[in-house]
């Protein structure tokens, strides 16, 4: 379910890119360099989006004072914030002591066609960035942090905490915009009749599909309070071809696609459970059907999983080779047929066995 923010090297889709691999010239030559100003500067990127900074700045250059008016900010504390910010690029500080846009703060406004707000708000927010601070136990037993700081896994805490789960959501629906053409290039989806997207939150990867693929039928499945938005994604000439379902995919997965799609669903959960959801899926698909898991791919040189695979282990999933994934498939009675690029991503082609 996790996807990744566009343009962001240490991003939720990319890892660290071609770098993991190679060192270029412009390498850091120090650790400290990862960590000042990265430490500091996710934080003060979160909190310019929450405070809608860039929205505010969009019909032109402002002061500190008229926007901590706006946004319900102190004057002198915001000047700093932005003041800092201004040195990675993001916002300027004019001549005259204002503030304005740039290429990169635009890119935190919600309107932006290539909006990251959502993605700025999800990354660094204190339900992640917490777990992430506690790696380290991580490392050292084996064991998610989630659970040991939160009381309860990652979704069961989402599920408990609708705010932040919106959070979450909205994270996870923008992110479908950057990754679908890669998806929808290297696809064929017209070989079908319906599709089933398993764990499709508000159904934005439903609706891409959808719209480029003139008569296939959908179904969205996902628990109730993550397709609860749903009807707002899947409007206009996409409705009537879909159903929404709410549901546990632990429990059952709705019948009747001969297309069931798993996109970043599976390395949010360790084997045990990742096997329950494919048997799940298995009792639901039929013996001509199609699985489709969209995953990164621990042994893809060219689409390296990177940090991801940290942030998985803090959380309570698992980032896996092509080995582990047919072993898993093979226990829930499904085998690989083709593994296909898409971007960032792997496609992996399942037949039911």
């Amino acid at each position: 379910m996790f996807r990744a923010p566009r343009n962001v090297d240490l991003s939720l889709e990319g890892g660290l890119g071609p770098t993991t691999h190679a060192r270029s010239a412009n390498m850091p030559t120090s650790p400290m360099e990862y960590i000042w100003p990265g430490i500091v500067a996710a934080q003060a990127i979160h909190a310019a989006a929450k405070l809608r900074i860039a929205e505010l700045l969009a019909s032109g250059p402002r002061s500190a004072s008229a926007l901590a008016a706006e946004a319900g900010a102190d004057a002198s504390a915001l000047e700093r914030l932005l003041r800092a910010l201004s040195t990675f690029g993001i916002f300027s500080l004019t001549p005259d002591g204002s503030f304005a846009n740039t290429p990169l703060s635009e890119q935190l406004s919600s309107g932006h066609p290539q909006s990251q707000r959502d993605a700025a708000l999800f990354l660094p927010a204190a339900f992640l960035w917490r777990s992430v601070g506690e790696l380290y136990e991580s490392v050292r037993t084996g064991e998610p942090a989630f659970p040991l700081i939160f009381g309860k896994p990652f979704f069961e805490y989402l599920a408990a905490n609708p705010q932040d789960a919106a959070v979450f959501n909205a994270a996870m629906t923008q992110g479908i915009a950057y990754t679908s053409p890669a998806l929808l290039a290297a696809y064929d989806f017209s070989r079908f009749r319906c599709v089933v997207d398993v764990g499709g939150g508000e159904g934005a990867l439903l609706r891409e599909i959808l719209s480029a693929t003139p008569g296939l039928e959908g179904i969205l499945f996902d628990m109730p309070q993550a397709v609860a938005q749903a009807g707002g994604v899947l409007t206009d000439n996409i409705a009537p071809r879909c159903r929404i379902v709410g549901g546990s995919f632990f429990e059952s997965v709705p019948a009747g696609g001969d297309l069931y799609i798993l996109k970043g669903v599976i390395h949010d959960w360790p084997d045990e459970d990742a096997v329950k959801i494919l048997r799940t899926t298995r009792r639901a698909i039929g013996p001509a059907g199609t699985l489709l898991l969209i995953e990164n791919v621990v042994d893809s040189a060219d689409r390296p999983v990177g940090v991801m695979e940290l942030l998985m282990l803090v959380i309570g999933g698992r980032e896996r080779s092509t080995a582990d994934f047919r072993t898993i498939l093979a226990a829930a009675g499904f085998e690989i047929v083709r593994t296909i690029p898409a971007g960032w991503s792997t496609l992996i082609e399942c037949r039911p066995v």
